[in-house]
């Protein structure tokens, strides 16, 4: 039992899978649901697309808000919108922006360019080109800094570099 309420070439073809409308798009995951837009694939259980171009939704209960190329891959991964982004960790979350990635359990990326939550509980809020890759590690912004040390944090500025456990550097 699934629906297609409407567009052009759609799918659903998961139990109690729903396409609202647009071009292309197939929910196959039970309970997966595509609101419109064009090329997504919502193919996991629970999964959710709202729109945009050419998403992915593979993880359970994973979320894509809209954007463009954007992928939420884990379970309980999530990506609002932006573009090319991918949150690949179990419950991963990325707001928005291009090219950001949280690969690890619970890592985030609020927006901006390029950033990368690489350790598991590690948040960038923003900027670009930044990277958290300690565990529970957090840059807040800049350019092209890195908390690489377990509980590290860099707040902003270029280029700095937290890398000792429990350090912090407040900008610069």
């Amino acid at each position: 039992i699934s629906t297609v309420g409407g567009g052009y070439n759609n799918t659903a073809s998961g139990y109690y899978s729903t396409v609202s409308g647009g071009f292309q798009n197939t929910a196959s995951g039970y309970y997966s649901t595509i609101g419109g837009g064009q090329s997504n694939t919502a193919s996991a259980d629970y999964s959710t697309i709202g729109g945009g171009d050419s998403n992915s939704a593979s993880g359970d209960r994973s979320t894509v808000g809209g954007g463009n190329g954007n992928i939420a891959s884990d379970d309980r991964s999530t990506v609002g919108g932006g573009y090319d982004n991918t949150a690949s960790g179990t419950s991963s979350t990325i707001g928005g922006g291009d090219y950001n990635i949280a690969s690890d359990d619970r890592s985030t990326v609020g927006g901006g360019g390029n950033n990368t939550a690489s350790g598991p509980h590690s948040t960038v809020g923003g900027g670009a080109e930044n990277t958290a890759s300690g565990d529970n590690s957090t840059v807040g912004g800049g350019f092209e800094n890195t908390a690489s040390g377990s509980y590290s944090t860099v707040s902003g500025g270029y280029p700095n570099t937290a890398s000792g456990d429990y350090s912090t550097i407040g900008g610069g």
